[in-house]
């Protein structure tokens, strides 16, 4: 399945309510699941983004209907990088 990196950053509302970020991974994990996916690991990071967040998904429709949900509830502004893994990468580079 693709993978995705989802940069995270946190709202004021996602600041003010910062307490519920625990139950609001345990839904995305569930949202993600129920859609197919599944979310690999989620990382509290230092420096531009609050939190990172990879994620496996059928398709970019699959994943960009779960961002979009996922992003009406208002608390974190996201970016989204699709990534391709070593063997996807090297067959790439060798078929050039």
């Amino acid at each position: 399945m693709p993978t995705y990196i989802r940069l995270t950053n946190l709202t004021a509302d996602g600041f003010a309510e910062i307490e519920e970020s625990a139950t609001r991974t345990e839904q995305m994990k569930a949202m993600a699941n129920e859609m197919g996916g599944e979310i690999k690991d989620v990382y509290l990071t230092m420096g531009d983004f609050d939190f990172v967040t990879v994620a496996e998904f059928p398709n970019d429709q699959m994943y960009t209907q779960f961002a979009l949900r996922f992003a009406e509830r208002g608390m974190a502004d996201t970016e989204t990088l699709k990534a391709l893994d070593e063997t996807e990468y090297l067959n790439i580079v060798q078929s050039m």
